[in-house]
């Protein structure tokens, strides 16, 4: 066997090294693609779930290779984002539709859904040293985990919900900043 140099040795264990921060970011994914299947199996629009599913999972697994405060966000915003992507799909199921002049229920539920996202991201982001950061990526995150579901009601459902993003987080976070600052 050829003796390794100091460099080859160097360079072997940087790979190591990055080889096991992938395999420890890869566990945002575990949290992801099964949200994405289900998404399928529900019956979204493949393009859909394609193109905002693959922004969440490369998002996150390239934030979580950052950071670990990143990886947490990511999970933060996705399990905060569920009952957005939810709660208008069982509306849509249970073939409530509204009258002609009547709006459509998924609107606001997609909002309410909204603010208990944005309050359960704000509430988590308190906790968190970083935590403008961390609430932008939570609610990037639980705007495209949501933005799955309420597009049932088109673009007023999603309007609806990451204003109810918006609303929910936004005071616990101007309270927790003004508390710092």
């Amino acid at each position: 066997m050829v003796p390794m140099t100091d460099r080859a040795v160097a360079r072997r264990a940087r790979w190591m090294y990055e080889l096991g921060r992938a395999r420890w970011a890869a566990r945002t994914l575990l949290l992801v693609l099964p949200l994405l299947v289900v998404a399928l199996w529900i019956g979204r629009p493949a393009r859909l779930v394609g193109g905002l599913g693959g922004l969440i999972a490369v998002a996150g697994f390239g934030l979580a290779m950052l950071h670990d405060r990143y990886a947490r966000a990511v999970q933060t915003g996705v399990l905060a984002g569920i009952p957005a992507f939810v709660l208008p799909l069982l509306i849509q199921a249970m073939h409530f539709h509204p009258l002609r002049d009547e709006m459509d229920p998924c609107v606001p539920a997609s909002f309410l859904s909204g603010v208990l996202a944005g309050w359960v991201v704000s509430r988590r982001a308190a906790e968190e040293q970083h935590q403008r950061i961390f609430w932008a990526v939570a609610v990037v995150t639980t705007a495209l985990t949501g933005s799955l579901g309420c597009s049932v009601a088109g673009g007023g459902g999603v309007l609806g919900m990451i204003a109810g993003v918006v609303a929910g987080s936004a005071p616990v976070v101007l309270r927790a900043g003004a508390a710092r600052g």
